[in-house]
């Protein structure tokens, strides 16, 4: 059995980014001939979305080889309401004990609640008792792995905290595989005894400009370890330049070379820092231009023209210390200096 594992697509309007996505894994399931195609919490960014998109998914979501199993995140808990019909593929967990049952997996699944630690470890205890031996028994989750030091940048536009686990916790439940979401940035996998996973597959888009790097999905056959499926879509490059008055190329130049490296599918945040010889006014208008000529970047620009540093009354009083000694070593002291002035302000 093979399963595509994917969380928090965050579906907002009809055809818009995140709903290109949607579709594009839909195409790699077919594609890899997936039997299952999970997604564990937000599917979509708020519930007023799920109205108005949900007879719209049913088509895309029913139209395949694959049953979908969806489980509601801490952004569509009450998107999945029993008055709406996605369709005879689509299978929404709404209770641990309702487990889905297929030949040789049995699928669990805990429904996003706003609930503490301790609370969450004494629901997770009851699938003991439904476990089967016989089978491989996953479990759907959607909420935060305490056991790992993730910031709140880690899990999108959030506030509070939601569903903290450990891997302690799943230890000895029988559980081959937590199929989790809620956690944006990457890829992680973490291994438990016996021979278990806890994976986040990350965001398979960019919901933040936090999300950075390409996109991943979990694209797994049952028995065996998950394994990280890198997929096309919107996602978040940083770059960074760092200029001084010793740098051989021109400022467009260096921040030409770097875009052409970024795939065209993603949208680049670009900081250019450092200083220039050249006239402020007149190489932030250059910058600029190429800025809006590329359509995909948005800019941070704090590069400052050199006469910022030669200015300075430290420079200043260092320069006139400098007087006496012969023409290369002064220039030469004066240049590391100045460099030294440069680093200091980018810090």
């Amino acid at each position: 059995m093979k399963i595509l594992h994917t969380a928090d697509i965050h579906l907002k309007n009809y055809k818009d980014e995140n709903w290109e996505t949607l579709q594009n894994l839909i195409q790699i399931g077919r594609k890899e001939k997936i039997d299952i195609f999970v997604i564990s919490g937000d599917l979509f960014d708020k519930k007023s979305s799920s109205g108005e998109l949900y007879p719209k998914l049913r088509p895309i979501l029913n139209e395949n080889d694959f049953d979908v199993i969806i489980l509601p995140g801490n952004h569509d808990e009450d998107a999945f309401g029993l008055n709406k019909f996605f369709g005879d593929k689509v299978k929404i967990i709404r209770d641990l004990m309702e487990p889905i049952e297929y030949d040789s997996v049995r699928i669990f699944g805990m429904p996003f609640k706003k609930t503490g630690s301790s609370e969450v470890r004494s629901e997770i205890r009851k699938i003991t008792d439904i476990a089967e031996v016989d089978k491989v028994n996953i479990l759907l989750f959607h909420g935060e792995l305490l056991d790992h030091s993730f910031t709140r940048d880690d899990y999108g536009p959030e506030e509070g905290r939601y569903m903290g686990v450990r891997l302690s916790y799943f230890e000895n439940l029988n559980l081959k595989y937590i199929l989790a979401g809620h956690f944006h940035t990457n890829f992680q996998i973490y291994e438990f005894p016996p021979e278990s996973y806890f994976i986040y597959p990350g965001s398979p888009i960019s919901i933040t400009k936090k999300e950075t790097g390409k996109r991943s999905i979990n694209l797994f056959e049952v028995g065996k370890s998950p394994k990280q499926y890198h997929i096309i879509s919107p996602y978040y490059e940083k770059i960074e330049i760092i200029l001084s008055p010793n740098s051989k190329k021109e400022p467009v130049k260096m921040i030409e070379e770097e875009v052409e490296k970024i795939p065209k599918e993603a949208k680049i945040l670009l900081s250019v820092k450092g200083y220039t010889e050249r006239d402020e006014e007149e190489i932030h208008k250059e910058i600029k231009e190429f800025v809006k000529k590329e359509g995909r970047i948005e800019l941070e620009d704090s590069l400052r023209g050199i006469k910022n540093i030669l200015e300075d009354e430290l420079f200043k009083s260092f320069n006139e210390r400098l007087k006496g000694l012969n023409q290369p070593r002064e220039e030469e002291i004066r240049k590391l200096f100045i460099e030294g002035m440069i680093q200091v302000s980018l810090e």
